[in-house]
């Protein structure tokens, strides 16, 4: 029987005071924070009922602690430079690890199916790719951690396949129904609303926010 691979996934979450800008005008900072939390305790849900293994949540502030070690998760602090050098550095500390599955924290509509689509990918091939709809990238995974350096910000996908190809590692792109957009406008919310989980629709909830029509 194969061992199982040693996987470390890795979800970087920034500063919601900071970040989700983009959703200011629908929720103050402290209501932003909220439901990132809400969102990276959906997520981390996900992905524990399939991955036993290690789990790093790199962010600059102490908010997400208490969801993250819900979930037994390690976190690991940054310091707020953005989500690029976040994800450098928990690749640092997680380089003794066979692999790695990059994960950003908004995926809130996430699927427990299609994270262990993902890590099966993973052990097939040495890059795993699951692009969002804009042109970013949903998920990412390296076999090794150090095969290559990640690329991530605006039309990160095409970035991380040029990567693998200089990098001369075979990629293997996966298109996952719940893994093909991050939350970062209201209107992302919109259209993942009837697949979030529990903890994102209780705060959506409560916080009686009016959601436009989704784009269908």
């Amino acid at each position: 029987m194969t061992p199982p691979l040693d996987v470390a996934i890795v979800i970087a979450v920034q500063d919601a005071g900071r970040a989700k800008t983009r959703l200011g005008t629908h929720l103050d900072p402290g209501q932003r924070h909220s439901l990132v939390q809400a969102m990276l305790d959906d997520l981390l849900t996900a992905v524990r009922e399939v991955h036993t293994g290690q789990i790093v949540v790199v962010s600059p502030v102490r908010g997400y602690d208490a969801v993250a070690e819900g979930h037994q998760a390690e976190v690991l602090r940054d310091p707020g430079t953005g989500y690029q050098p976040a994800v450098l550095l928990a690749l640092d500390h997680i380089a003794n690890r066979e692999a790695t599955l990059i994960l950003p924290g908004d995926l809130p509509q996430a699927r427990s199916e299609d994270i262990r689509t993902l890590l099966d990918a993973l052990r097939r091939s040495p890059v795993v790719l699951a692009p969002s709809i804009d042109g970013g990238t949903c998920a990412l995974g390296i076999r090794p951690p150090g095969a290559m350096v990640p690329a991530f910000g605006l039309d990160s996908a095409a970035r991380h396949r040029e990567a693998a190809r200089a990098a001369g590692l075979a990629l293997q792109e996966v298109r996952l129904p719940s893994m093909d957009r991050d939350v970062d406008t209201i209107e992302d919310l919109a259209e993942v609303w009837e697949q979030v989980g529990e903890a994102t629709a209780a705060i959506l909830e409560h916080l009686q926010v009016v959601l436009p029509r989704p784009n269908r």
